[in-house]
């Protein structure tokens, strides 16, 4: 995908740091009915290793975009699965349940902090237009790990028991944190946020209320207090995006979510999370409990639905680049939703052959929403509040984990009053059949809201657009406006980008400068390769490659880290402000005027109002008026063209 080197390593590190704890979640679902033998807990106490693992990260995820503006990625991530490896230590080596939460907790704060993280490096790390292949290739990666995850947890268990998933995590997470130190390098420059007291407090009580009284509604002595919980939980957190609202360096930018597609993706995701993770903690305790299969065979039945799942996400982000977001996510949301209504039909006496068909649906569909929805929704954002839509989107999906999780389990627990009479196997199985259709009920809406409001972005004429359509004239005084040459799919980077972007698009396309643009497509400057090569001939010679953007230059290591230093420089710091540009609608021959005054080759073509709407160079003035010859010809000859 173009990476240097240093971008490469950074990728590969982060994205193991990131499987880990995927893998670390995964590895656990099939031993839950083990710990609670082990341990002696029953389902409603085991559930708060996810439901407690969800808490606290969802606390820490909000903070994790100051951290992020704060301190350097590399520490930050060396830091973060340090913890995590302790956390992992003591869960290992745990005496009774207290201690193995314990061990969760500190799983979950390091996971906070270095998920957001890692996909916040990431995406910055790849161009825009090659965001879905980067996001396909990290669902790939990653979903590596809860491909083998439950399989690999199922032989542990049986042939060593459960502390081994713990021994082989703190051994891994040692391993990373010994190749970051050493090959890791920090990435990226972000914005730092400020550490508002009063944020940082109605943030986290007002989760903890929300997630604590999700957790507790199924086993709570008084349901009144845990509603409670969850009431004073959605007060506080209300207040906290007021205040942040108000703030001029908010703790977390709330306000992106007034992009309605970004909008549309967080809750979408979040339902998918609410889905996948509540499944995933009851799937396993209905085949081990209910039809007394193996906690390997768990982990087999479920590696299908995992692996097809990762290779389909890969795919789903490589064709989004292609084909767009609806022409994926319809199809994906389809299958899900067949997946989801399948679990209902499970019973005592379902065949395996078609529990697997009907996770590995399940799966499969879920994963071909996620990359396309996740990469249309960022595309939607400025590059500056990405660590701030990431953390605002993992702490959603931990609501939305937490919260499946505690409605699937309390759902599973209605049949012991809903259906007192019956027998306790078939009592236990009615309840997770409820549990089941609730999971149906959520995939049949995720496709209802995809079909209704899911849209590839369509770039809309403006009303200057529309005024000067397009048309050849039709006697030889009419004037000829700037649109029937102009290329009306201009190449643009963004005021945020970097010189790297710039350079990847200027070798991409052969062209040899592009405009740029703010949030609202308004052109605030061009940047050409003429700009880079003054630059670098700031401090010394140097030869520019115009064709492959290669920087050729004598052996000298202080000039190539200033290379390196330039690419990473904002793309506003050597751009030419104030560019001269084209008004859509105005006269050819006065636009060709300014470009040969002005010594130009190329200019973008602006509205009234300033957006981007196309460029004008000179070959386009050519290549147009090759194609428009016979047309030319013949008003010249004061006759009348044959499109006229």
């Amino acid at each position: 995908m173009g990476l240097t080197r240093n971008q490469v390593v950074i990728v590969a590190i982060l994205l193991a740091g990131a499987t880990l704890v995927v893998l670390n979640q995964t590895l656990l679902s099939p031993a839950y009915p083990s710990i609670m033998a082990d341990l002696q807990v029953d389902a409603t106490t085991v559930q708060w290793l996810t439901s407690a693992y969800s808490l606290v990260e969802a606390i820490v995820i909000p903070l994790s975009a100051f951290l992020i503006g704060r301190f350097p990625t590399r520490r930050l991530f060396i830091a973060g699965v340090s913890v995590f490896a302790l956390g992992s230590l003591m869960a290992a080596f745990s005496p009774f349940f207290g201690i193995l939460l314990l061990g969760r907790i500190f799983q979950a704060a390091s996971t906070g902090v270095v998920m957001p993280m890692v996909f916040t490096v990431i995406l910055l790390v790849f161009p825009r237009e090659k965001r879905g292949s980067a996001m396909g290739l990290v669902s790939l990666v990653i979903g590596f790990a809860p491909a083998v995850g439950p399989s690999l947890s199922g032989l542990l268990v049986e042939s060593i028991g459960w502390r081994s998933l713990f021994v082989l995590v703190t051994t891994l997470a040692v391993l990373i944190v010994v190749f970051a130190v050493i090959f890791l390098k920090s990435y990226g420059e972000f914005e730092p946020t400020s550490f508002d007291k009063p944020s940082v407090a109605l943030c986290s009580l007002g989760l903890l209320g929300l997630l604590y009284g999700l957790a507790t509604i199924t086993s709570a002595a008084n349901i009144g207090v845990s509603v409670a919980l969850i009431v004073v939980g959605v007060v506080l957190l209300v207040f906290f995006v007021r205040r942040q609202l108000k703030l001029e360096v908010p703790l977390l930018k709330v306000d992106v979510l007034k992009s309605r597609a970004y909008a549309i993706v967080v809750i979408l995701v979040a339902l998918l999370q609410a889905a996948l993770v509540g499944t995933g903690v009851l799937l396993p305790i209905y085949l081990q409990n209910l039809l007394g299969v193996s906690a390997l065979e768990t982990g087999l039945i479920m590696l299908p639905g995992a692996v097809l799942g990762a290779i389909m996400g890969f795919f789903a982000g490589r064709l989004f680049d292609k084909l767009g977001v609806r022409r994926i996510v319809i199809p994906g949301a389809l299958v899900a939703a067949i997946g989801g209504c399948g679990l209902v039909g499970f019973g005592l006496d379902t065949p395996v052959p078609f529990i697997i068909v009907i996770y590995t649906c399940l799966g499969v569909g879920m994963q071909a929403l996620v990359t396309p929805l996740n990469t249309w929704g960022i595309n939607t954002l400025d590059n500056r509040v990405i660590q701030h839509a990431n953390a605002l989107q993992n702490t959603l999906n931990q609501v939305g984990a937490s919260l499946g999780t505690a409605i699937l389990v309390s759902l599973s627990a209605t049949s012991t009053f809903l259906f007192p009479e019956m027998p306790a196997l078939e009592q236990a199985m009615a309840g997770d059949r409820i549990a089941f259709a609730f999971t149906a009920l959520i995939m049949i809406a995720i496709f209802v809201v995809i079909v209704a409001a899911v849209r590839d972005t369509k770039k809309e004429p403006s009303a200057a657009e529309r005024a000067n359509a397009l048309r050849l004239p039709t006697k030889a005084d009419d004037h000829i406006a700037v649109d029937l040459a102009m290329n009306k799919q201009p190449y643009f980077v963004h005021s945020t980008d970097s010189i790297r972007e710039v350079a990847q698009i200027l070798a991409t396309n052969k062209t040899s400068g592009v405009p740029v643009v703010d949030e609202h497509m308004k052109v605030v400057g061009f940047i050409s390769d003429g700009d880079i090569m003054k630059y670098i001939g700031r401090s010394e010679g140097a030869v520019l490659d115009a064709t492959l953007m290669l920087y050729r230059a004598t052996d000298n290591e202080n000039f190539m880290q200033r290379i390196s230093e330039l690419l990473d420089l904002n793309v506003m710091r050597i751009a030419t402000k104030g560019a001269i540009s084209v008004e859509s609608g105005s006269e050819l021959d006065e636009a060709c005027r300014l470009l040969a005054e002005k010594r130009i080759k190329k200019a973008p073509v602006v509205s009234e109002d300033g957006t981007l709407v196309g460029s004008l160079s000179r070959s386009d003035v050519i290549r147009s008026t090759m194609a428009n010859l016979a047309a030319i010809e013949a008003l010249a000859k004061g006759s009348k063209p044959a499109n006229a």
